[in-house]
């Protein structure tokens, strides 16, 4: 597949040699000539991270006399980067994933189609990150009165919101939602199951960041295709030693992102990447995403991912006692201590949480100390995140 790509790469890279220092020094450093075959000197570029990008911002931005657009990152894995783009780079980032869209939907467009957490969803809907059950209900029913076809967001808001919807709380008409696109946090078949049952409406993965916007998107056959016009994708062995040997970071290389280039920029996602002829008759690379990055693994432990091993103990609960948890986040306090936020459902009963114990004991180790705090609303990170596991 890098051969495959060979004419994309060359040009980005020759781009770069003339308006960005920071590569240029590395090109000469590394005394490669941009003429030879790619494949003698693509992998002699170093692999980059968030913490290279700030440690050398200056010279990193190439030289490009346009108007720029910033963005933060979220942080997650470290402090916000400012993320800048040229009004071109964000016209080629959008026409991409819109043709994406609309080969699931001829209907979408900029009118019916809406990301929960956009500033103009904010002004006309409400703080839809508030998650106190008043406000939520308040910003759902303006939400609805603006007639959206597709809705945009992380899987925990859509599986909150269905919580409402489940429970009579506020007004839906199921189905009229046709689609729920999935951003910003990994989504388990056990969740896409079960915010497809509650709206009535069909799941779509998309899988990007804000350095890159869109890098993958899957299709109606389920695979999720790498936007081959814009990326190349590799994978980085983690330092973790992982069940699956083909496990490792997700590694981009985007042709079109000149002013604040990624290349083999490591998102330090975990996922596999192959190329495979699929269902939709696209052949192109596919990413299969393991469900957490380098930041989640539980301190203390060589592979394990916080996100998937608390979540499958509260699924162990949710599975035996129906609605008992309506929202839930695990903080690791301390090498061996955890804290476990719980946002109570209906069915909750005090036994659930020496069950949740004898689940991290069992899968920590038995010195493990494990505290509760049960809360009215799980509130985002300082990120604005809404993730199930984090150290602190």
């Amino acid at each position: 597949m890098l051969i495959q790509k060979e004419k994309e790469i060359r040009k980005i890279l020759k781009f770069l040699n003339k308006n960005n220092q920071y590569y240029h020094n590395i090109f000469q450093e590394k005394e490669i000539n941009l003429d030879d075959d790619v494949e003698n000197y693509f992998y002699k570029l170093p692999v980059i991270t968030k913490q290279d990008i700030r440690d050398h911002y200056s010279e990193y931005i190439s030289k490009l006399d346009l108007s720029r657009f910033s963005e933060f990152t979220s942080g997650s894995t470290g402090k916000p980067v400012n993320c800048l783009k040229t009004s071109a780079e964000r016209t080629t980032a959008g026409i991409n994933v819109w043709s994406r869209r609309r080969k699931w939907d001829t209907e979408v467009n900029v009118d019916n189609y809406i990301y929960l957490y956009d500033k103009s969803t904010y002004k006309k809907v409400g703080n839809m990150l508030n998650f106190e059950k008043n406000n939520m209900i308040k910003c759902f029913n303006r939400l609805m009165k603006l007639k959206p076809r597709w809705l945009s967001g992380p899987i925990s808001s859509f599986e909150r919101y269905a919580k409402l919807i489940q429970n009579g709380e506020v007004e839906y008409e199921i189905g009229s939602i046709k689609f729920l696109e999935l951003a910003g946090e990994y989504a388990s078949k056990e969740q896409r199951k079960y915010v497809e049952e509650v709206f009535g409406s069909k799941t779509i993965n998309h899988y990007g960041t804000i350095e890159s916007w869109c890098i993958a998107y899957e299709c109606p056959s389920g695979k999720l295709h790498v936007q081959n016009n814009l990326f190349y994708v590799e994978t980085q062995k983690p330092q973790q030693i992982m069940d699956d040997p083909d496990v490792g970071e997700i590694t981009i290389t985007s042709f079109y992102n000149k002013l604040m280039p990624l290349v083999r920029y490591n998102i330090q996602d975990f996922g596999k990447v192959t190329v495979e002829e699929c269902g939709c008759c696209e052949t192109s690379q596919v990413i299969s995403l393991m469900g957490g990055r380098t930041a989640d693994i539980i301190r203390g432990t060589d592979d394990i991912i916080g996100e998937l091993f608390f979540k499958r103990g509260i699924y162990k609960l949710i599975n035996h006692y129906g609605d008992c948890i309506n929202g839930f986040r695990v903080e690791q306090k301390k090498l061996n201590e955890f804290l476990v936020l719980i946002q109570k459902g209906k069915g909750f009963k005090e036994e659930m949480s020496e069950i949740m114990t004898k689940h991290i004991k069992t899968g920590l180790g038995k010195d493990v100390v494990v505290n509760y705090e049960y809360v009215d609303v799980i509130a985002p990170l300082k990120s604005g995140k809404m993730k199930t596991f984090c150290s602190t």
